[in-house]
């Protein structure tokens, strides 16, 4: 699973990210590596699938990105459908 947990390749795909985008991810590292992670875990599975469209990440996925970036406060979002 290093595609979606090594600091390395998360690094690339933030920047592929800014890149084709041009937002900034928050400045906290650990916060933007999970939400890049989740990024990295959805491409890979199901490839890109725009903003509207959203799956739940498993959960096994969802513990093991927080366990390797995890929030000082223990403060995360879960997932959210779209609004519509």
């Amino acid at each position: 699973m290093n595609v979606c947990l090594d600091p390395g390749v998360l690094d690339v795909a933030y920047f592929q990210y800014r890149q084709e985008y041009g937002e900034q991810l928050p400045e906290a590292a650990n916060e933007r590596n999970r939400y890049t992670a989740y990024r990295q875990f959805v491409r890979w599975c199901w490839g890109y699938l725009g903003k509207e469209i959203r799956v739940v990440i498993p959960a096994c996925v969802v513990l093991s990105v927080r366990n390797s970036y995890p929030d000082p406060g223990q403060n995360y979002m879960g997932f959210r459908s779209v609004a519509g």
